[in-house]
């Protein structure tokens, strides 16, 4: 889309410096800029189109409402110039051009900030973000002000470049089955946090291998999937949950291992998922770690990951109880 973008906008110089200066080639440029214009609308609505598809949104319906402002104003404009016009061969605005494009960053602002807002972001993707955010601005404000499409549409590949950039990392950062942040992502998390924590909790399920054995590997990915689910449910406010491994999951929080030890007991206390994940059983042997001053993330890991497997032999089949570093 941006290749034939760029080419309509080079057809506007070409008609620009070959066609003759009177009305029938201000119609013609205005007509090819106002195509170039409804191509914004019509690229964005269908990221706001999948949006909707995928879960209803108000921001969704909101950035669909906005491009469809925006296409019905430049169609609009091919007949009366409401948004800009030409004379002399030249483009000019009119003050309704500067809504037209705060209401087009406002759209691009949406699904950029749904990004956000979707998933749990750590820093390297929020500088990502707010380049690609400051990225677009400057494009448009080149529209607004010297009327650069080039600017512009090199503004607008860039942030798409970025974006992308952005999903992947954030896939790669993301478990495919329970939607938590991997291994990967708590890595980069603990180095970037340094000591902002005080506890570091290891959970590591029960049941899983008899799950894959007995009911097949996809039966075993929901019930993790419903583990990991309820056991984010129940820590949310309280830290961050990572899938560390097949079965395992770690949970850094700022909060007391006595805090973090009454929530894992009561969750293992009702017995079983919460049922809007599935019908499946909850069982899981634990352990937290406290931070001492002096600590790495790797030795306050290591402690937690030991009680965790000291409480798995104690309580064996059970899976009651906890361990606790003090």
């Amino acid at each position: 889309m941006l290749a034939g973008l760029y080419c309509l906008d080079m057809l506007w110089y070409v008609l620009q410096y070959t066609l003759p200066n009177n009305e029938t080639t201000d119609y013609i440029l205005n007509l090819v800029t106002c195509i170039i214009y409804l191509l914004i609308p019509v690229g964005l609505s269908t990221f706001f189109i999948i949006y909707i598809q995928r879960g209803r949104r108000l921001r969704h319906f909101v950035g669909l409402i906005l491009m469809l402002i925006l296409a019905i104003s430049d169609i609009a404009n091919i007949f009366t110039p409401i948004v800009f016009y030409h004379k002399d061969s030249y483009m000019v605005f009119r003050p309704f051009g500067l809504v037209m494009h705060i209401l087009c960053f406002g759209a691009f602002m949406i699904f950029l900030a749904d990004m956000v807002i979707a998933t749990a972001f750590d820093y390297e993707n929020i500088f990502l973000a707010g380049f690609v955010g400051l990225t677009m601005l400057l494009g448009f404000l080149a529209s607004w002000i010297n009327y650069d499409f080039k600017t512009l549409w090199v503004g607008l590949g860039i942030a798409y470049i970025l974006m992308y950039l952005a999903v992947s990392e954030l896939y790669n950062k993301k478990d495919v089955i329970t939607n938590l942040p991997n291994r990967n992502a708590y890595e980069k998390t603990m180095a970037y946090i340094k000591d902002k924590y005080n506890a570091i909790l290891m959970v590591d399920m029960n049941d899983l291998k008899k799950y894959n054995d007995t009911k097949g590997h996809k039966t075993g990915d929901r019930y993790i999937y419903a583990t990991a689910r309820t056991l984010a449910d129940a820590f949310e406010g309280h830290g961050r949950l990572y899938r560390v491994g097949g079965d395992e999951f770690c949970l850094v929080s700022k909060d007391s291992e006595e805090v973090l030890d009454a929530i894992a007991a009561s969750v293992l206390e009702k017995g079983s998922c919460d049922e809007k994940y599935g019908d499946f059983p909850i069982s899981f042997a634990y352990g937290i770690a406290k931070r001492h001053e002096g600590d790495t993330h790797e030795q306050v890991y290591d402690k937690a990951d030991r009680m965790m497997y000291a409480n798995k032999d104690i309580t064996k089949e059970k899976a009651h109880g906890s361990l606790s570093d003090k």
